[in-house]
């Protein structure tokens, strides 16, 4: 029984940071429990597909990730460009510009119900829960083949699309299989496709990775961040790249958590330890003070 994988990423990883902001996925083995648990040990790993929309001044980290994700045997990475668009604001009137995903859907669609009609597949797993997928699903199963979903909570399953679907993985019956131990720290000599560049940020000198245009956008992730803990008790890693309403950050998902992690390498914000109103501990983050070093150089403190 072959299986392929398709991945929706940013609903992939959305909901990933909403089951589990400090879970780390080792997606070698992640392709592994999956084929395993929908075909059972005679079961042939047929390639995995991961669907991406990039803004062409993703931080560097974000195209780091894919790469090595794309360099992963079976694994391909399909990326589309996302789209500008501009909005108004409805409280002050201010006109604004945001990125939005464009043709994500539309490409797994097509390459799902294609390579269904190849033979590449018996057997398709569909990692979202978007209703949106209900046509595709159908089509595929009037070929002949199986379809299968996996979501990370039964809360974001589409009860349509559940019922289309040949059955259901729970992503999260497998996280001692695929957890990642988490890096203590980002070794930047091996990190893919990365360039060094000396910046200042928020009145902080460090080393800074990527484009001339990494010092803006940490200064204004820097300030956003700042905005948020005066509003908050804490702020949650998770809820600040996810669900933090900012149109001074990238899109929320992968390009937000990359300017994190940036910001959390320049030494201008620094992640702990908190616990949430439920009493859970989650992972925060917060801004560092600059203070000034003898020679007269700021420094985060």
């Amino acid at each position: 029984m072959k299986i392929c994988v398709f991945i929706d990423g940013q609903n992939f990883y959305r909901s990933l940071l909403r089951f589990d902001e400090a879970l780390r996925v080792d997606y070698d083995k992640l392709a592994r429990w999956i084929t395993q648990a929908v075909g059972g040990s005679p079961a042939t790993f047929a390639g995995a597909y991961y669907y991406v929309g990039v803004s062409a001044d993703a931080p560097a980290l974000v195209e780091g990730f894919l790469k090595g994700l794309e360099l992963r045997p079976g694994y391909f990475v399909k990326r589309e460009p996302r789209v500008r668009r501009s909005g108004r604001c409805s409280a002050c009137g201010a006109t604004y510009e945001y990125t939005t995903e464009k043709r994500v859907d539309t490409r797994l669609v097509a390459d799902l119900i294609q390579l269904a009609a190849n033979d590449a597949f018996d057997a398709a797993v569909l990692v979202s829960g978007d209703e949106d997928f209900v046509p595709a699903v159908e089509a595929v199963n009037a070929l002949g083949k199986q379809v299968w979903v996996a979501t990370w909570s039964a809360d974001e399953l589409s009860k349509d699309l559940r019922v289309r679907c040949f059955g259901e993985v729970h992503l999260s019956d497998g996280i001692a299989a695929f957890r990642a131990e988490r890096a203590r720290g980002v070794d930047r000599e091996r990190l893919p496709g990365l360039a060094r560049t000396e910046g200042r940020v928020g009145g902080f000198t460090s080393r800074l990775q990527g484009r001339p245009s990494t010092g803006l956008a940490l200064e204004r992730g820097l300030a956003e961040l700042q905005r948020a803990e005066a509003r908050l008790p804490h702020v949650s890693r998770g809820y600040f790249v996810t669900r933090w309403r900012s149109h001074q950050l990238p899109p929320a998902g992968q390009e937000r958590e990359a300017l994190v992690q940036q910001m959390i390498e320049a030494g201008v914000c620094e992640e702990f330890e908190a616990t949430d109103a439920d009493g859970r501990s989650v992972r925060a983050i917060r801004s560092r003070a600059a203070t000034t070093s003898p020679e007269g150089v700021s420094a985060a403190g």
